[in-house]
């Protein structure tokens, strides 16, 4: 195999992992988030308590010490009561960027629900509406469309801090690239092409974002301009 050959068959395989790690990270991300951001927002007392303990607890701690602690210290905590126990480093890479995702993105939604005139809400209670119908009907179709544009900053977030997964030994984009490197000795070609790819991807999303954004664009609700 040439090196054009040895190359891409490397920065492809890592480029997949990498695209998973962001599809998952963001996906799992949100749903978590949704629900902070709900108990943080509309929960009483204590799911507010919680809820932001979390969230300033994940926002005010590095996310690659939140990868060592799940990759390393996670694994030997459970290891002391089974001692079978095994997590590969994809799975740890992939519950750090979960439960990191998770506290930024209830913050984009909560700022999102903050932004809906209460009067609203205070309409569709007067109709007998409970609160997840209101969550449901009522404000989140609209903190939707006003959060994409954090959405998109957060893809593309995840899809750059994917790379701290190759210090768990993950298979992605930065680890493949360092290996071919190592075996090519073209450290400074391998590198600008990954910069390159790595572009090329969040380029990729914030044009996709903004489509969305386009098709959704409510006026008066969202600020985009056609």
């Amino acid at each position: 195999m040439g090196y054009i050959g040895l190359i891409a068959h490397h920065l492809l395989g890592g480029l997949r992992v990498t695209l998973e790690l962001t599809a998952v990270g963001f996906t799992g991300g949100f749903a978590l988030g949704f629900l902070l951001a709900v108990g943080r927002t509309y929960g009483g007392r204590l799911s507010r308590l919680l809820s932001t303990a979390y969230i300033e607890l994940i926002r005010g701690t590095p996310m690659l010490l939140q990868l060592y602690i799940i990759g390393f210290g996670l694994p030997l905590f459970i290891r002391r009561y089974h001692p079978s126990f095994v997590m590969s480093p994809l799975l740890a890479a992939s519950l750090g960027m979960v439960l990191n995702s998770a506290a930024y993105q209830a913050e984009y939604i909560r700022g999102a629900f903050n932004s809906i005139d209460y009067g609203q809400i205070e309409a569709a209670l007067s109709l007998g509406m409970s609160k997840w119908k209101i969550i449901r009907h009522v404000t989140f179709p609209q903190a939707f469309r006003i959060m994409l544009p954090s959405w998109t900053n957060e893809m593309v977030y995840l899809l750059k801090y994917s790379s701290l997964a190759m210090l768990l030994a993950v298979p992605e984009l930065m680890y493949k690239a360092s290996v071919v490197a190592s075996e090519t000795f073209l450290y400074a070609q391998i590198y600008l092409l990954v910069a390159g790819i790595y572009l090329v991807f969040a380029t990729l999303i914030i044009q996709a974002m903004r489509r969305v954004e386009l098709r959704l664009h409510i006026p008066g609700v969202t600020t985009i301009k056609r």
